[in-house]
This record gives structure tokens, C-alpha cells and sequence, in this order.
């Protein structure tokens, strides 16, 4: 049984990024979801994540300010 590169793995993973940062977000999105999700599903998931951490550190800019 013959296994990837490490440097094979690092390509696939840097390709499939998108994918991978749902994962292993803090979101509850296994691989049995993202199986399921088409390339446009996976890329407002993504665009949904970049604007919850976006309103998330907003929140915790104003928190710092208002102490």
C-alpha cells in the first residue's frame, strides 16, 4: 500500500482548502456533510464563516472598547 508525499498531501490539502477550513472550523461540519455539498455549497459555507468571524472580532473590538 503505497502512500502520498508529504509534499503530495500539502498540494491536495492547499487544492481542496476550502473544503478542509469547514472541517476543521469550530462549525459542527463533518465529512459526511461536505460530502454531500456541491462546490457552490461549499463556497457560501465559506463565505458564511468569513462573515460570522468578521461579526464575531467586530463584537470583541466594541466589547474592548466599551471596558
Amino acid at each position: 500500500m503505497a502512500t502520498i508525499s508529504k509534499e503530495e498531501a500539502r498540494r491536495r490539502a492547499e487544492k481542496n482548502w476550502p473544503t478542509w477550513r469547514l472541517l476543521l472550523s469550530d462549525i459542527n461540519i463533518s465529512y459526511s456533510d461536505l460530502d454531500t455539498m456541491s462546490h457552490d455549497d461549499v463556497a457560501e459555507a465559506n463565505a458564511a464563516l468569513d462573515i460570522h468571524i468578521e461579526n464575531t472580532e467586530r463584537q470583541i473590538e466594541e466589547a474592548k472598547k466599551g471596558s
